[in-house]
């Protein structure tokens, strides 16, 4: 086998491997009357399609968000906690995250052409008109990396048998 050719099959491998087990990271921000909030959320992989929504961090008004509301908890919210890579990245119930401090869950969701920020003081429910972005985060997974270095390795084992073989 000559290089080149494993050169491509070892690439071929690590890049199948890194993907197939490397969680996203999605770097998300809005806006609205009286409300802004940024941070991450973290997918199983690409969300190409609807998927589940891991974990949330970051802060609204200051306050840490302090995770995601697991499905089913909060009765006076529907919400499925999933995104999609692409617009409009939530569905009708959308996610529903708790805030730092005693704050009211805050359920994102996309409605009508419109994202919004919902939650309830009191008896009543507050919902704002956002404008929301979102852009998946550039840095690698650990397990990227990894499977990238050892690839390297087993390239760098592969060259050094050939050379001895060929003196």
């Amino acid at each position: 086998m000559n290089f080149k050719r494993a050169l491509a099959i070892g690439a071929l491998g690590l890049s199948s491997l890194g993907a197939a087990h490397a969680d996203q990271t999605w770097i998300w921000s809005y806006t609205g009357d009286g409300v802004t909030a940024a941070g991450t959320l973290t997918t199983a992989g690409p969300a190409l399609v609807p998927e589940a929504i891991l974990s949330v961090t970051g802060s609204r008004n200051g306050l840490a968000i302090t995770g995601l509301v697991p499905l089913g908890t909060d009765p006076f919210f529907e919400y499925d906690n999933e995104f999609s890579s692409v617009a409009p990245y939530f569905s009708a119930p959308g996610m529903l995250y708790s805030v730092a401090g005693g704050q009211p869950n805050v359920n994102v969701y996309f409605f009508n052409g419109e994202y919004f920020d919902l939650y309830a003081d009191g008896l009543e429910a507050i919902e704002v008109p956002i404008t929301f972005s979102v852009t998946a985060a550039p840095v690698p997974e650990p397990s990227t990396v990894l499977a990238m270095m050892a690839g390297l390795g087993l390239l760098g084992v592969y060259m050094r048998k050939n050379r001895a073989d060929a003196s």
